[in-house]
């Protein structure tokens, strides 16, 4: 008998799981005792319909995170950062509402989990206690990286169907992106500052890259002869799609800028490096570039991205194709690129001209 009471009036359960491993576990209550006794007679039974080909195995929640992680191993380390976080939240979630594998997850619990993530909450900043939502665009990414995981689960046959598809994305405000001016520019370059962060500034203002591919540029990737800069992975550095692996043509500003720069470069491995010829830092360099904003007396936000904003809307401006915009950005997508197209539209004061004697007689 699987079942049997102690002395103390406790009840011990003593049987062997599926594995063949001895079990002993000692509850309060006969009910407990009995639960857990039929828990192991189910997993031992479900055992033997997956063994005779009658049902397929199932796979735990826990796995099946492992697994899907791994996935993404390949990509940039704050990326997985923030994949891991929110498959581990998953998790939790699982955890709390008490599921262990993933075909248990139904569209009820699809639902109970949005509430979660878009219900306030109270938090505690200082000696103050204040209510906050987290932003749509958190929760969207939240919401776009279980999807993908569930549909991975789906394709792999391990759930009959993805429970988060009634799930709908919150709406986002689609801001402009911000671009500095060409007066703003100048001002900006006008003011004092040292030559290697005034190589860096150019850097990102005349070739569009993110500060991460900028920050590690090696002189490797400089092709002076055909005026090309190479974007690409390198061993502590990956590329935040495949597409960002790029040949960026060199104007003739910052080609001259590079050329001159060389024989007195601070650093024989990285182009854009701090004053001391260390690697740049993100922190650091947007400092100076908010310093140097103030003394110039631009008013507008001042920040490092926006010179890459500034880019794009420049060429737009210039009327370049939104296909080479693409692919000198490294985006993923030509929506991606489409943004900047709507970023003022006072230089097509001379398109719309040609519209003048549409109905002169």
């Amino acid at each position: 008998m699987a079942i049997k009471q102690k002395k103390n009036g406790n009840y011990l359960v003593n049987t062997r799981d599926q594995s063949g491993t001895r079990l002993k576990r000692t509850f309060r209550t006969k009910r407990e005792a009995e639960a857990f006794d039929s828990s192991i007679k189910l997993q031992k039974y479900e055992n033997q319909l997956v063994r005779n080909g009658v049902k397929s195995a199932r796979y735990s929640f826990t796995q099946a995170i492992e697994d899907y992680l791994f996935t993404k191993s390949d990509l940039r380390p704050a990326s997985y950062k923030k994949y891991s976080f929110v498959l581990l939240e998953l998790q939790k979630f699982a955890q709390a509402v008490g599921l262990k594998y993933i075909d248990e997850f139904t569209p009820d619990h699809a639902t109970l989990l949005y509430n979660e993530l878009i219900k306030e909450k109270e938090t505690i900043r200082g000696k103050k206690k204040i209510k906050t939502r987290a932003k749509p665009k958190t929760v969207n990414f939240f919401l776009v990286a279980v999807k993908a995981f569930f549909q991975q689960e789906f394709i792999k046959e391990h759930i009959k169907r993805n429970p988060m598809l009634h799930i709908r994305n919150l709406k986002v405000e689609k801001r402009k992106p911000e671009f500095y001016t060409k007066e703003e520019l100048k001002l900006f370059f006008a003011q004092p500052m040292d030559d290697a962060y005034r190589l860096a500034f150019m850097g990102l203002l005349f070739t569009g890259m993110r500060f991460a591919e900028l920050a590690n540029i090696t002189w490797e990737d400089i092709d002076f002869g055909n005026k090309l800069l190479l974007v690409r992975p390198k061993e502590n550095f990956k590329t935040k799609t495949f597409n960002s692996v790029r040949s960026i043509p060199l104007n003739i500003i910052m080609h001259d800028l590079l050329v001159k720069y060389y024989p007195n470069r601070l650093s024989e491995n990285y182009v854009f490096t701090s004053p001391k010829g260390f690697q740049l830092r993100e922190r650091k360099m947007l400092a100076a570039c908010k310093l140097i904003a103030t003394n110039a007396g631009i008013f507008a936000n001042a920040y490092l991205h926006k010179f890459r904003h500034t880019y794009a809307t420049m060429l737009i401006h210039s009327g370049v194709k939104i296909q080479n915009i693409k692919e000198l950005l490294g985006h993923w997508s030509v929506t991606e690129t489409e943004r900047y197209a709507h970023n003022n539209s006072e230089h097509l004061h001379h398109d719309v001209s040609e519209l003048d004697n549409l109905l002169s007689a």
